[in-house]
This record gives C-alpha cells, sequence and structure tokens, in this order.
C-alpha cells in the first residue's frame, strides 16, 4: 500500500509557497526542505485529479468492446416460450406466451393465453400446437429457451392476479 502523504503536508500545499515557506522554513518550525517540499506540495494538491484520470483509463482500457461479426446466425430464427407460472416445482402454468427472434431483433409474438382451468395435457397440446404454427411460418422445430416470468407481471386483463379496474 502506498505511503500517506503527512495531514501537516496536506495542509502545507493548500497555502502558495512564500506562506508556506514563512510557516515552514527557518523562521517557523524548520521543516522546510526545497529539494522534497515543491514536488511532494505538487502531488498533495493534484493527485486526487491525477488519481481519477488513471483510473479512468484503466477502466477505458480494460471496458474494451469487441464486436464479433457473424453474419451466419443473422438471419436465424429461433423461439422463446415464455412461462408464467410461481417458481417451484409442481406449480401450475399461469399462462403462456411466444417470442419469435431473427438474429437480435424480435418480429414477432405469440399473445399469452391464460391455462388456468386446463390440465397439464391441454397444456402440452396447446404447445404442440404453437410448435407446428412455428414450424410452419419460420421452420422452427423447438424453442430455443423457455423463460420463466411471474404471474404477477401477466400482461392480460382481467386476470386472476389482477382483478377488473385495478391496473
Amino acid at each position: 500500500m502506498a505511503k500517506s502523504i503527512p495531514l501537516k503536508c496536506q495542509k502545507c500545499a493548500m497555502l502558495d509557497a512564500a506562506q508556506a515557506q514563512v510557516l515552514h522554513g527557518t523562521e517557523g518550525d524548520g521543516c522546510w526542505n526545497p529539494k522534497v517540499c515543491y514536488s511532494r506540495r505538487s502531488y498533495a494538491r493534484h493527485r486526487d485529479r491525477k488519481n481519477q484520470q488513471r483510473n479512468r483509463s484503466r477502466q477505458e482500457s480494460v471496458l474494451k468492446t469487441l464486436e464479433v461479426e457473424i453474419p451466419e446466425f443473422a438471419y436465424l430464427y429461433y423461439a422463446v416460450l415464455v412461462v408464467y407460472r410461481v417458481a417451484g416445482g409442481d406449480t401450475p402454468v399461469h399462462a403462456i406466451s411466444a417470442q419469435v427472434w431473427q438474429g437480435q431483433q424480435q418480429i414477432a409474438i405469440v399473445e399469452p393465453i391464460h391455462c388456468v382451468g386446463m390440465v397439464p395435457s391441454q397444456v402440452h397440446l396447446y404447445v404442440r400446437k404453437l410448435l407446428a404454427l412455428l414450424d410452419e411460418e419460420y421452420g422452427i422445430r423447438k424453442f430455443a429457451s423457455l423463460e420463466r416470468v411471474d404471474p404477477q407481471q401477466c400482461p392480460m386483463r382481467p386476470c386472476l392476479h389482477h382483478p377488473l379496474g385495478v391496473a
């Protein structure tokens, strides 16, 4: 760890050189040393600004953004299944939606439907029909990922979690 500047020198650095020499020279406490004091006072006055500049340049060198050109993936279609469901093992599915992406842009969305009252086989049947539609339209045979969202964020109204009239 770097040696800190003595408090006496920090206070002296805030004075101009003539005042510092009077206060700490031969007429004062005698600690003024022209070989050391000029540079130490300058360092004490400017160290915060220099440290800040040094930290910024370090961050800029570390935070370089690298871009990888992958044109073969820019036209790739994929789908994400969005399931509105409370976290846990055997919790019921509240709603289902899907998103279709091409590269890094979302190009389509399948509006969510409530699954309340559906048995698991009906939910699976709906997902199979959804995949059949996506295969027909975009050549997507399976979902690239599954995203679980809390039912409190269900966008449909009215909803069990958002009764009619309550936003």
